[in-house]
């Protein structure tokens, strides 16, 4: 539920609406088997997701951004074979440190790795739970959920998928407003998240 709005808010929502119209523009949907070139795992999409990465600069080219809404109302991200030493997603606030894989992670670590990651887009007090196995393809994972706030005080939820190829990390992060937008599209965001094959 949001708490108040600000007219910084207010102008963050306007801007976020030209950007959203211009993806229109400059996307398209997907379905069917999805594997961006030089990655390590295919997925099936359906539902209409598209593929508005070019319109995120701070991610990293190893990251692929997926909308059905728009970035405001859901965000699936797939990232794919990051190395020791890459980001996923750099801050905006250049004084913030930018989050950074490291092959000798522990479970527990790259839970905290993506966490870092939610913060790093700009949410507030980001919180994991329910940690969990589950397969990523054929190799092992972690699954967990994740909860945050925006800075205007809308409740967002999430969920993600971690797995270690290697020295190699594969990981899809899956968040939305937790008020209708998460729910209305989990179940296809599951089915995504099983239907993961690695390559």
């Amino acid at each position: 539920m949001i708490k108040h709005v600000t007219w910084a808010g207010l102008r963050a929502f306007a801007f976020a609406t030209v950007i959203l119209l211009a993806a229109c523009a400059l996307t398209s949907v997907k379905t069917g088997a999805y594997t961006p070139s030089n990655s390590s795992y295919e997925v099936t999409l359906s539902g209409g997701w598209s593929d508005i990465s070019q319109l995120m600069r701070a991610r990293s080219p190893r990251v692929k951004l997926l909308s059905i809404d728009g970035p405001l109302l859901n965000r699936l991200y797939l990232a794919y074979a990051l190395r020791p030493g890459d980001y996923m997603l750099r801050p905006d606030n250049r004084e913030t440190p930018t989050p950074l894989y490291r092959a000798d992670m522990a479970d527990t670590e790259l839970v905290e790795f993506i966490a870092d990651n939610v913060s790093a887009l700009g949410y507030l007090r980001p919180e994991t739970s329910n940690l969990r196995p589950q397969n990523f393809g054929a190799g092992p994972g972690v699954r967990f959920d994740i909860t945050a706030r925006t800075s205007e005080g809308l409740d967002i939820s999430g969920t993600a998928l971690v797995s270690r190829q290697g020295e190699t990390l594969n990981a899809m992060l899956y968040l939305a407003p937790s008020e209708h937008y998460y729910a209305a599209h989990l179940a296809d965001v599951e089915n995504i998240f099983t239907s993961a094959r690695l390559r």
